[in-house]
């Protein structure tokens, strides 16, 4: 279980709230290996705006979620809850 280092979850709140007007649409994207897919899609039940791409290989998906967003502290819990997630990078 990987935790997000306090110190850049720090600078990204303060980089969100100095260039966002939030509530926003705000785009996360992940790089997810294949198998752990469903634990990804599983973090955003209902989500309409949810979409999926193979690499060439087969091995990972890249996972792009649009969803609205009140805050830089909600766009940081969403961070937080793939984190636990292994093999998954937040880009």
């Amino acid at each position: 279980m990987a935790k997000i280092d306090p110190n850049k979850l720090s600078r990204i709140k303060e980089l969100l709230e100095s260039e966002e007007n939030f509530p926003l649409s705000y785009t996360f994207k992940f790089i997810v290996p294949t198998h752990k897919l469903s634990e990804i899609v599983s973090l955003f039940p209902d989500e309409d705006n949810l979409s999926t791409r193979p690499s060439s290989k087969g091995s990972y998906i890249s996972v792009t979620v649009v969803r609205e967003v009140e805050s830089a502290d909600h766009v940081i819990r969403v961070y937080e809850s793939v984190s636990v997630i292994e093999g998954v990078v937040s880009l």
